[in-house]
């Protein structure tokens, strides 16, 4: 249940709305670890479905290995995001902290999914402001789900940086970088760096962690979430056995 700031949602909303038609995921759970009268703070579980067929590409390191298939138990916990709802002043804010995933289910798209989920919740809440420090893959990861820089000016910063990287790398600048996502998803003549596009391998080996901003009413910032997802889930036919490359999107 969450009642904050006049919005209330029971058990069954908050289970209704974490539904998920990824063809892995049995449960995203909502679990309170604190509550309070102005916050509240929670972990989203994910638990899988027993008997899917999936291909592992990474360890649990979350290095690439040879892709090898294999049917989940349904006894796997693969991972958790901790997260707190809060007031400030009379409008609630999210703030994502961490997450902790089993790095040997990356590339699934279980994360993505999640994600739709949780800002469906958000929405129901009347949540619209979402906050987060984005490190390690999130660096890249949160980019691609339309966080935008909250510093201002970073992009500008960054810049320079980055077309000498592009430069060493053989690379041509040929499009502005004004937000995250220009970073993440910039292409050049489909050029791989260790398996990864340009812009990926540069978040995720140079770019600094960043504190992000998205407001869920944001058209750009919502279509950058919704073009990404559709091009992760487009590729799970490839990945998990029936799979659909259709995964709704809401």
């Amino acid at each position: 249940m969450i009642n904050l700031g006049g919005s209330y949602l029971s058990a069954d909303d908050v289970r209704d709305l974490l539904v998920t038609d990824h063809p892995m995921v049995r449960e995203f759970r909502f679990v309170k670890e604190e509550e309070s009268e102005f916050a509240i703070k929670f972990v989203l579980q994910i638990f899988l479905k027993p008997g899917v067929k999936y291909q592992q590409q990474r360890d649990k390191e979350g290095k690439r290995i040879e892709p090898v298939w294999k049917t989940t138990t349904g006894k796997e916990q693969i991972g958790q995001g901790i997260r707190t709802i809060s007031l400030e002043g009379y409008e609630i804010v999210a703030q994502n902290s961490r997450f902790f995933p089993d790095q040997e289910y990356n590339d699934l798209g279980i994360g993505s999914a999640m994600y739709v989920a949780m800002e469906r919740m958000y929405r129901a809440i009347g949540i619209d402001k979402c906050r987060l420090h984005a490190v390690d893959i999130g660096r890249y990861a949160w980019a691609r789900q339309g966080f935008a820089f909250l510093e201002s000016g970073i992009a500008k910063t960054m810049e320079r940086p980055f077309m000498d990287f592009l430069d060493k790398n053989d690379c041509a600048y040929w499009k502005p970088v004004h937000y995250s996502w220009d970073y993440a998803n910039y292409d050049w003549e489909d050029r791989r760096l260790d398996e990864y596009k340009v812009g990926k391998y540069y978040m995720l080996n140079h770019f600094n962690t960043w504190f992000g901003i998205k407001h869920l009413s944001n058209d750009m910032q919502a279509g950058i979430a919704e073009n990404s997802r559709k091009e992760v889930f487009a590729k799970l036919p490839d990945k998990i056995d029936g799979a659909s490359p259709e995964l709704a999107v809401r």
